[in-house]
């Protein structure tokens, strides 16, 4: 399974886990590579727009525990902690210290794993 494949894998099981939440789980395109001609002129558009390299792949819009909501940057299964990037890892870091929950994932099921215990 690829990345995409396990981030799928994890939003279409919070849908039904918890179905009354299905519209506070949102995917944050940042990380996609641009590709073509003018991909200079829409990096440069989108960074007017909020554009931000490192922001995580998820976000759950629930406050839980006294946290505002959890960020999950995703990977693909098996792979290292050396797989954050440092633009990665930054924004995790500030997230928590504002008051969100913030982790990485190598796969859907640590993924889910980490969302019932944040949901808990």
């Amino acid at each position: 399974m690829s990345e995409h494949d396990h981030q799928v894998a994890v939003v279409n099981w919070f849908k039904l886990q918890y179905p009354q939440y299905e519209k506070c789980i949102m995917a944050i395109p940042n990380g996609q590579m641009l590709g073509g001609r003018n991909k200079f002129a829409l990096m440069n558009k989108l960074k007017k727009e909020g554009f931000k390299n490192g922001v995580s792949d998820l976000f759950i819009a629930v406050p839980k525990n006294g946290k505002f909501g959890l960020w999950i940057e995703m990977k693909d299964a098996g792979k290292t902690r050396c797989s954050v990037s440092d633009d990665q890892q930054a924004h995790l870091d500030l997230m928590i210290s504002v008051g969100y929950e913030g982790m990485w994932a190598a796969g859907s099921i640590i993924a889910i794993a980490a969302i019932k215990t944040y949901m808990a």
